[in-house]
């Protein structure tokens, strides 16, 4: 087998090109929405609003109304409260996030307990099945990563003023809890449109380990967010053909490729010499980044 068909033989079967296509918008999405999170240390949200959303998938099935739009509905609910939490209470943000999700969750196994024919296609949904992403679900990612550049075109800096420095922006008269809950509204959209394509496990890796994985190389804002794209994207396409070739589970094999691109950055950066750009890299800022 020559190198052109051993690239081009996957695409022969219409669900192969569906998960190259469904996954790569979802791995562009994940990276630039993920480094906000990464950099405001709320790696755990993406999978509280997967899980809050399990409820509202519940909901939308009882209700017969389209899947995505009961779990948007709770995934942006979750992101709401969050923000009114923050702002009202002392509560941290991790403990605000274990009350809500765990919340909608159990109101999504009550509502099993009515129907409990629908348990096997909601765990389905929320494992995900990357080789059955069909053409609706490619359309609500495209709509949620238009969408998503469209705030990005008109809010960056502002969002990016409010993940670095919350008091310094509220200081300098910037709608704060608005903005928070922007982002917010945003993860929740990445996480419900990825959700029932690749499931919880791989929204959230998408999310989180590229971002984490880039944050090795950089510390500029606009290259961590073209580094984390890019390695989601090669994580994804390793992934599929790694998964096509050795019949792998697809979802699976592309986390797998991206914790190994995180395991190796780390071994490159432990092995550079500590130049003066490597001790700035390593200073207070990275590492409050990363956490």
């Amino acid at each position: 087998m020559d190198m052109i068909e051993f690239l081009t033989e996957p695409f022969q079967y219409g669900f192969m090109v569906r998960a190259f296509v469904g996954v790569s918008l979802i791995a562009v999405l994940s990276g630039v929405i993920g480094t906000f999170i990464m950099l405001k240390g709320l790696a755990f949200i993406g999978d509280a609003i997967a899980h809050a959303a399990f409820g509202g998938l519940v909901a939308a099935l009882l209700l017969g109304i389209p899947l995505h739009v009961g779990a948007l509905a709770f995934g942006l609910g979750t992101a709401g409260l969050l923000t009114v939490l923050g702002r009202k209470t002392r509560l941290r943000a991790d403990t605000s996030l274990a009350i809500l999700f765990t919340g909608a969750f159990a109101l999504g196994v009550l509502g099993l307990s009515v129907r409990p024919n629908f348990a096997g296609d909601l765990s389905a949904l929320l494992v995900g099945s990357v080789l059955a992403i069909g053409t609706t679900d490619i359309y609500w990612i495209l709509g949620a990563a238009a969408l998503t550049a469209l705030i990005m075109a008109a809010a960056y800096r502002h969002l990016v003023f409010v993940s670095f420095d919350p008091v310094g922006a509220e200081s300098a008269g910037l709608p704060v809890a608005a903005l928070q809950l922007l982002l917010l509204s945003l993860v929740a959209l990445t996480v419900v449109v990825a959700l029932q394509a690749v499931g919880a496990i791989l929204v959230v890796a998408l999310l989180i380990t590229p971002a984490a994985t880039a944050s090795l190389y950089s510390r500029r804002m606009e290259r961590l967010i073209g580094l984390a794209v890019l390695l989601g994207l090669t994580a994804t396409w390793i992934g599929l053909y790694t998964s096509y070739y050795l019949s792998t589970p697809p979802g699976a094999t592309v986390v797998t490729v991206a914790t190994l691109q995180f395991a190796l950055g780390l071994l490159l950066r432990r092995r550079r010499p500590k130049t003066a750009a490597t001790a700035e890299m390593e200073g207070p800022g990275v590492r409050r980044s990363v956490a």
